[in-house]
């Protein structure tokens, strides 16, 4: 327990600082490029050293791998993206990060995986009142978001956690390492297509890609952000299931609330400190399970 602990934590501290290394890459570089430069290098980097990737594709496990990159790579990225050019960014990830606990516990329960129980229930709606208070202040940011801006962020979030669920079964025939590095070439090559089709690449675009903003923001988000807190959450998955794995969407909103503060000088109010403490205490009741405390 102690070390699934520490794992996630790890993986909410990445997570939470790949919003500010997003925002960075973005600066230089159009969304679906940037999306699709982070997994193509991350595929490159783990070609050398993951081991064991064909397994992705031995006894028909092909149509679940492929799947599951198209929906948590592409499908997630490609629409998130897109919708928040159209969306306000404070109400962006405010339905994201709400959507992911409550949409991976709709699917554990229809699946099976999950039985509803009170401790879900107090989680949740505790959770979700400190990402509105977390979020509160930054619901009127930037221009009033599209209906259909709206929609991509729903369905990316959907895609992202049917994916997880959908990707679940392959870890332990697959190691973790290897699936990452699978769904990642996979989901790359889908996003750098799909960037080739619909964005403005040019010569100077792809300049930008060696500019110290973009390689910084693509080894963070490559380094850490995929092989690392990914690997880890395919971990968690199988210790824990994607319900708890998916509690990360409580604690990585804390971490970026303080990088946005440390980098981009945010102003923190006692709204953004009411949710912090709401969220942490969200994530400790669906957590820290009576019979797991007696055996720490």
């Amino acid at each position: 327990m102690g070390r699934n602990l520490a794992y996630f934590a790890t993986m909410s501290l990445i997570w939470g600082l790949t919003w500010a290394a997003i925002k960075f890459g973005l600066t230089d570089l159009p969304p679906l490029l940037l999306a699709a430069s982070r997994y193509l290098l991350t595929a490159a980097l783990l070609v050398v050293t993951a081991r064991g990737a064909g397994a992705a594709f031995a006894d028909g496990r092909s149509g679940r791998t492929i799947t599951s990159a198209l929906l948590v790579n592409t499908g997630t990225y490609g629409l998130l993206f897109w919708g928040m050019q159209h969306v306000p960014s404070g109400l962006s990830g405010l339905v994201n990060l709400a959507l992911i606990p409550v949409m991976l516990f709709a699917l554990a329960a229809l699946t099976g995986e999950e039985r509803p129980t009170w401790r879900h229930a107090v989680a949740l709606a505790i959770g979700l009142a400190g990402l509105v208070g977390l979020f509160w202040t930054r619901l009127g940011e930037g221009s009033g978001g599209s209906g259909l801006g709206l929609a991509a962020i729903v369905a990316g979030t959907a895609c992202y956690c049917l994916g997880s669920v959908v990707a679940r079964p392959l870890v332990g025939p697959v190691k973790p390492l290897a699936l990452t590095l699978v769904q990642a070439a996979i989901g790359g090559a889908t996003l750098l297509a799909l960037s080739l089709a619909f964005e403005p690449i040019t010569a100077a675009t792809l300049s930008k890609l060696i500019t110290p903003t973009a390689l910084g923001s693509l080894l963070f988000l490559s380094l850490l952000g995929t092989i690392v807190a990914y690997t880890i959450y395919l971990v968690l998955m199988r210790e824990w299931g994607t319900v708890r794995a998916g509690l990360y969407a409580f604690v990585s909103p804390i971490v970026a609330l303080a990088a946005g503060a440390l980098l981009f000088g945010e102003r923190i109010g006692w709204a953004e400190i009411g949710g912090t403490l709401l969220l942490l205490v969200a994530a400790g009741v669906a957590l820290l399970r009576p019979q797991e405390r007696s055996d720490a």
